[in-house]
């Protein structure tokens, strides 16, 4: 548990929204999924942090479309 308290401290250092954080324990790893919001340089400057954590062994950043919000009225 020592390596995710690293990361989660590295997350909060961020200038980054949480939306999301999910731990899985696998075997002898943790698995974590993060989904953040924030300026693109507080999210590389993130994910440069993590990579440098000798316990990390993989990060895939994902690019997503900003969430659209749709109104609808109805026909009278």
């Amino acid at each position: 548990m020592d390596y995710v308290g690293r990361v989660v401290s590295i997350v909060r250092r961020a200038k980054v929204f949480v939306r999301r954080m999910e731990i899985e324990a696998r075997d002898s790893t943790y698995h974590i999924v993060m989904d953040v919001e924030g300026p693109a340089d507080e999210i590389n400057w993130l994910v440069a942090k993590l990579d440098k954590l000798p316990e990390v062994l993989e990060i895939v950043k994902l690019q997503t479309a900003p969430a659209m919000a749709v109104a609808l009225r109805e026909r009278r």
